[in-house]
């Protein structure tokens, strides 16, 4: 696939479920069970007809079939499935992707281009993906739980998440948010998940600033569960400090 979109300048990153694996893979945390074959890869593009144009060139490499009704997504040889999310230049005002070709099919998008700037490099086995952080992951799984209440699973990811998330930063934590510690009973029996969550809530205040109205959505959304966690993440995108990175 990359080979493809190398073709066609086409950019991309690993979201979904399968970029919360990699995530947990990478850092050896063995803390989440469950495992996913499905991948979403979000393409920035600027059109159809090139969106068209690189399906048909993956298809043409003989790995991939097109499912001819939800056209985002290619059926691979081995099994698995691969959604080719189209976001940038092709959404439109409101943030939605029409589709027209093979059939008409609209996404929406939001998030994914704020998302675009902060991906990073994982390594897995051999090769080096470019990836969703996880901070942007929090804030696709709020959308996703959002638009589709009944995907527990985004809630339980995102516990995961935060839950697992000191022990991967807290090197940074201790040196660039060590205030964050300061805020909390020690006593707490949440008291290491609050302080991850408002950092999480710190870095996706970065990735929310060029779209007000995407913060507030953000916002509501966190507003909607009394959720110690959701609350730490809210108080992190509102607060005004000096310490985000």
């Amino acid at each position: 696939m990359e080979a493809v979109f190398s073709q066609f300048g086409i950019e991309y990153y690993l979201a979904g479920a399968f970029a919360r694996d990699v995530q947990f893979k990478t850092r050896n945390s063995h803390s989440f069970a469950r495992k996913t074959n499905d991948i979403d890869l979000a393409v920035c593009i600027s059109h159809e007809d090139k969106y068209n144009e690189v399906m048909e060139a993956l298809v043409a490499t003989g790995s991939f079939t097109r499912d001819p009704d939800e056209i985002i997504k290619l059926y691979h040889r081995s099994g698995g499935e691969v959604d080719l999310i189209p976001f940038g230049e092709i959404e439109n005002k409101e943030r939605a992707v029409h589709l027209t070709k093979p059939k008409a099919f609209t996404l929406q998008m939001p998030g994914f281009a704020e998302v675009f700037p902060f991906i990073e490099q994982l390594k897995s086995g051999n090769l080096v993906i470019n990836t969703c952080p996880v901070e942007g992951l929090v804030m696709l799984k709020l959308l996703s739980w959002h638009d589709k209440p009944h995907r527990t699973h985004d809630l339980e990811d995102i516990d995961k998440i935060i839950d697992a998330y000191f022990d991967w930063n807290a090197d940074e934590i201790y040196s660039q948010h060590f205030d964050v510690m300061e805020r909390y009973d020690t006593g707490d029996l949440n008291y290491l998940s609050k302080i991850s969550a408002q950092v999480v809530g710190r870095k996706m205040r970065l990735i929310l600033a060029p779209s007000a109205e995407l913060m507030e959505r953000i916002l509501k959304i966190l507003s909607m569960r009394e959720n110690p966690r959701w609350v730490a993440i809210k108080n992190g995108i509102m607060e005004n400090t000096n310490s985000e990175k």
